[in-house]
């Protein structure tokens, strides 16, 4: 009896000693498992790929995975790509550039000779050039360049320092979607050329039928051109960029006496117009007023006549 009652105390003791335990155990059980729950969502993404592995690139060029809750960023993404690889998707873009510039120079001929240096520096076509004296006697003109585009930041800050810069405008244009659409359709078209080419090459038919073939064998090869022409004239736009820059001496907005004698001169025009418009209506008119007169002549000879006739036969009828 004494050795149950021994056994029976001993398992109590030990069931009392467990579920102490567990119940110590259990909060940081707890806390163990809210940790992870918020650690999964700070798990950082797949970092985009953008055709280099990612063991080959620098540790220090890896994008830091996004903060929670910002999502993907552009800046973000931006900063995970290497310098070579930024390079490489850049040279796939096709881009114009074009570029427009304006300053006030003392001389205008010397700063045409500044350009033109410029443009040999640079490696740079003059393309055009034009020069011009206005009514008030300040002389200016423009010169447009075509510059490789890796050259095109570096030209224009040259240009700058031509004269005192007055404005400057550059444009980007992206034509990369133009450019690989005009390259599917041209791809098409030369692969419909090779079907009819094949058609040709094995028909047996009648006249007509060859002859509808060479027709459309005609028309794909006019289509072909004219892709053709689209891109060279896409290629000639993106392999250089355009440069023009305006140059104009100094010049009051508005120059002393030139309103008033402007508008004596305006005046002058005007009236030399004027009076060259009456003198041209008249010899339009002239003809219309001879035949005007000439008709009312007649129309008074004729009334004339019948009236003297009526007064005769009256005169003749009183007499007898």
């Amino acid at each position: 009896m004494r050795k149950a009652t021994t056994v029976l105390l001993t398992f109590a003791l030990v069931l009392v000693l467990g579920c102490a335990k567990r119940a110590e155990e259990s909060p940081a059980v707890g806390e163990k498992e809210g940790y992870e729950e918020v650690a999964l969502p700070e798990a950082a993404p797949a970092e985009p790929k953008f055709g280099r592995a990612e063991s080959e690139e620098p540790l220090a060029e890896r994008a830091s995975p996004p903060a929670k809750g910002d999502g993907a960023r552009a800046e973000d993404v931006l900063a995970g790509v290497s310098e070579a690889n930024a390079a490489g998707i850049a040279g796939e873009l096709k881009l114009v550039k074009t570029a427009e510039l304006a300053s006030e120079i003392d001389d205008v001929e010397k700063g045409f000779e500044k350009v033109y240096a410029i443009a040999a520096a640079e490696k740079a076509i003059v393309v055009e050039t034009s020069r011009s004296v206005a009514e008030e006697g300040y002389v200016f003109g423009s010169i447009t360049l075509k510059v490789h585009p890796s050259k095109f930041d570096e030209t224009i800050k040259a240009l700058r320092g031509v004269g005192r810069p007055l404005s400057e405008n550059s444009t980007t244009e992206d034509v990369t979607q133009e450019y690989v659409d005009l390259q599917a359709r041209l791809e098409n078209a030369e692969a419909a050329r090779g079907r009819y080419l094949e058609i040709l090459a094995t028909r047996t038919g009648a006249v007509s039928d060859v002859l509808e073939v060479e027709r459309e064998i005609e028309r794909v090869m006019e289509n072909i051109e004219r892709l053709k022409g689209e891109l060279r004239y896409l290629d000639s736009r993106i392999g250089l960029s355009t440069i023009a820059i305006r140059l104009e001496e100094p010049h009051a907005a508005v120059p002393a006496g030139y309103i008033f004698g402007k508008a004596i001169r305006d005046a002058f025009r005007i009236a030399v117009r004027i009076f060259i418009y009456i003198i041209q209506a008249v010899i339009v008119l002239v003809p219309f007023i001879v035949i005007l007169v000439v008709l009312v002549l007649i129309i008074r000879l004729i009334i004339w006549f019948f009236e003297r006739r009526r007064r005769k036969a009256k005169q003749a009828a009183i007499n007898a």
